[in-house]
């Protein structure tokens, strides 16, 4: 841990490093999106002191720092202390919020652009059968997208792994179907947990995540990677949603010969029922 090292080698450290140490140690939120060059000139350093400070420190570079500081991340997210300090800080002031917001949609638009999009728009729409899972708060989330996804094409389920509910999933053919992880910090160990078993049996795996770093738990190419952490009290999932919503658009603009009569029987169907008043 960041702490400990930190500890064990405090008097040691020659003025610049202490300098550097204090800023770390009030911004450790932040550390996940600074690079060295950052880092040096919002701490007032050298990159050189940087890169020394590291190795003093037993890390391979900033990346191995970041990565440590992201899996703690992950573990005290809800438990942070510094949650109501969040509220104290931004005050009635929410253009930065809104700022970051509208990065994390940036950066999707990016992702979007890009060969793995595709690829991901392909696995989805052509597998027999489609699993979407998320875990605790995100599970909300995980079963509106399924009910979306499967207004567009057949064979979407929502695992509720917590409630045991894995028999179709057990039946499906897993050569022919693909499950979908929509996973954030605080639920990090079963969102682990469960790609690292899809993996294992050779599931054809995409991952819908926050910045916090499942990636390096993880072997599949197919992860989205949003910003979550926007300034607000909780991380935002307003990124993750939007992403969710153009694989939905994807999918159908990728199978809409058969759309129509997906979308026409689906209607029928309403009506007869009278789920909506007209």
């Amino acid at each position: 841990m960041f702490a400990e090292r930190l500890d064990k080698n405090f008097n040691d450290l020659p003025p610049a490093e202490r300098t550097l140490a204090a800023y770390i140690q009030a911004n450790l939120d932040d550390i996940a999106f600074e690079n060295g060059e950052s880092l040096a000139r919002k701490s007032g350093v050298s990159p050189n002191t940087v890169s020394r400070f590291l190795r003093r420190l037993g890390y391979a570079g900033l990346k191995s720092l970041k990565e440590e500081l992201r899996d703690q991340v992950r573990v005290q997210s809800l438990l942070n202390p510094t949650l109501i300090e969040r509220v104290d800080r931004e005050g009635a002031n929410l253009g930065e919020p809104v700022s970051r917001e509208i990065e994390a949609l940036v950066d999707l638009s990016k992702q979007l652009d890009s060969p793995r999009w595709t690829t991901i728009l392909d696995v989805v729409s052509s597998a027999e059968k489609v699993f979407v899972c998320g875990f605790q708060t995100v599970s909300g989330l995980a079963e509106d997208f399924a009910n979306r996804l499967a207004l567009v094409r057949p064979g979407v389920e929502f695992l509720n792994l917590y409630g045991g509910v894995i028999g179709p999933w057990l039946d499906s053919n897993k050569e022919r179907s693909c499950l979908i992880l929509i996973d954030i910090a605080p639920y990090a160990e079963a969102g682990i947990t469960f790609a690292q078993e899809c993996v294992r049996n050779d599931a054809e795996l995409v991952v819908f995540a926050d910045e916090y770093g499942i990636a390096q738990h993880v072997t599949t190419p197919h992860i989205i990677t949003m910003q979550t952490k926007t300034g607000l009290i909780l991380e935002s999932t307003g990124g993750l949603t939007t992403a969710l919503n153009f694989l939905v658009h994807g999918v159908a603009s990728l199978r809409k010969d058969e759309l129509k009569d997906r979308v026409r029987a689906y209607q029928e169907r309403v009506k007869a029922l009278k789920l909506y008043r007209t």
